[in-house]
């Protein structure tokens, strides 16, 4: 897993730990992790041109600010559970905002360059 400090980050890590994983989902755990937890999800989406990560949600808690990232390797094997640090929110805010416009506009500005640079800037780390 990855670093984790936020309490509900911590929550979040049990849940998936907890969870089924293959048996159950990425999605499925995903919403259970929200639920868990009391978080918001920001997004859940597909990542095509990145080595490493096949998909990646974002939660937001909805008691101490943080945002929690989860990443599924692209081997589909395992989930990484990070807590996003304060300096790649408007980042994180930039790709939800745009998963929640209509499709028309979703389908003419692709996510995946920014997905790319989140999931860069969180190996960087």
């Amino acid at each position: 897993m990855g670093r984790i400090s936020d309490l509900d980050s911590i929550l979040i890590e049990m849940i998936v730990q907890d969870a089924a994983y293959p048996t159950i989902s990425f999605d499925v755990i995903v919403d259970l992790a929200a639920s868990g937890s009391g978080g918001r999800l920001l997004f859940n989406m597909r990542v095509d041109s990145h080595t490493d990560v096949r998909r990646i949600a974002a939660i937001a808690s909805t008691s101490g600010g943080g945002v929690t990232l989860l990443l599924l390797d692209f081997n589909g094997m395992s989930i990484d559970v990070y807590e996003a640090p304060t300096g790649l929110y408007p980042l994180v805010i930039a790709i939800a905002r745009r998963t929640h416009q209509p499709l028309k506009a979703q389908v003419d500005t692709s996510c995946e360059p920014a997905l790319v640079e989140l999931l860069d800037a969180l190996a960087a780390l």
